[in-house]
């Protein structure tokens, strides 16, 4: 696979729009080690975040406070945004109707409607955009998407996430109106790896949450989600953000035939059989070329470089990305659902969220 540019030979620019800690570590430092790629610009409101971008990326790199001015560098050809997410429909928006491609960091925006727009302006420009879900490349979570549709566990009927955890940084994720809120900033991943595995549409979420214990923030520390999809399957998160640092993440689904139980950070995968007495225990290892980076809970957060290796797939080749705006949609729609279900302390249809 070649990233570089069909009609010239040469490689693709990329502007990272958003060259702060998670900008720097998850995207930048994974760019830098990428052929056929070059990073042409970055932007930061901090010159601490510049300065910091430079050093990795050389003296060379051209360094802006305002992400619109990164964007006007003509030579860029696509942009990963890694802003808040209150900013991510403005410059996904900008980007596309500069020209640009894109990938933009979760979710794609803070109401449907933001998505809605955005999908269109994609839609009309031709342009690739895709969306930084990137448990979908992880090594593990493809094997189980792999191993469901060989039929492994059967008809698969109920999957779940237990993530108890130490919080998250403080900062912009402790506000309300810069995440959107804990569900959307931080159970998106589980919830779009739910859509993409149950393969139905969502139709009702019933949720419980509460800040409980980190009260100096304004966000949900705790939540209970459960998602009802046609036909009668069910997935169910438990989030804890107050729990001791180090906790795995663990994912699993059972079905008629089997269930499979993995564990994120061991990226452990346990399957077991109904029918058989077999119980069969993987180790799914990651890439060596990847550049995982460690999350402010010291858990490793891994899929970032596959993701951006498909990103740049899609643009040379011309064909959609896995995690593209309709998934992230209905995503951001399921987490709206939760929060909303929260705050009136009752169920709510997935219609009523998507209008």
């Amino acid at each position: 696979m070649s990233l570089e540019n069909e009609e010239n030979s040469s490689p693709i620019k990329v502007a990272l729009l958003g060259a702060g800690w998670f900008g720097r570590e998850a995207h930048l430092r994974n760019l830098l080690s990428m052929e056929g790629v070059e990073v042409a610009a970055v932007s930061s409101r901090s010159d601490a975040s510049l300065d910091a971008a430079r050093e990795m990326a050389g003296s060379h790199l051209r360094v802006f406070n305002d992400w619109r001015e990164a964007l006007s560098v003509e030579t860029v050809q696509a942009v990963i945004i890694a802003l808040t997410n209150d900013q991510h429909h403005e410059a996904a928006l900008a980007a596309l109707e500069a020209g640009k491609h894109v990938l933009c960091e979760k979710p794609l925006g803070l109401t449907v409607k933001q998505c809605d727009e955005v999908i269109a302006v994609q839609e009309a420009s031709g342009k690739v955009l895709q969306i930084g879900h990137e448990m979908r490349f992880q090594r593990l979570y493809q094997e189980v998407k792999s191993m469901i549709e060989r039929g492994a566990i059967g008809d698969p009927q109920l999957m779940w996430c237990r993530e108890f955890r130490g919080p998250m940084r403080m900062g912009w994720r402790s506000s309300e109106a810069l995440t959107g809120g804990t569900i959307l900033e931080k159970n998106i991943h589980h919830i779009d790896l739910f859509n993409w595995m149950m393969e139905t549409p969502p139709v009702r979420v019933s949720a419980h949450g509460g800040t409980n214990v980190l009260t100096d923030r304004e966000v949900l520390d705790n939540a209970q989600v459960l998602v009802e999809y046609e036909g009668g399957r069910r997935a169910s998160l438990e989030l804890c953000l107050f729990a001791p640092y180090g906790g795995d993440c663990e994912i699993g689904v059972a079905g008629d035939l089997g269930r499979i139980d993995t564990k994120n950070q061991a990226l452990s995968l346990v399957h077991h059989r109904f029918d058989l007495p077999d119980r069969t225990e993987m180790q799914i290892a990651d890439s060596k070329e990847d550049a995982n980076f460690v999350d402010s809970s010291g858990r490793i957060d891994r899929g970032i470089r596959p993701e951006l290796v498909h990103f740049f797939d899609c643009i040379c080749e011309g064909k959609p990305p896995l995690n593209d705006g309709a998934a992230s949609r209905m995503a951001v729609a399921v987490c709206l659902a939760a929060q909303e279900s929260i705050k009136r302390k009752e169920s709510v249809w997935i219609e009523e969220i998507l209008g």
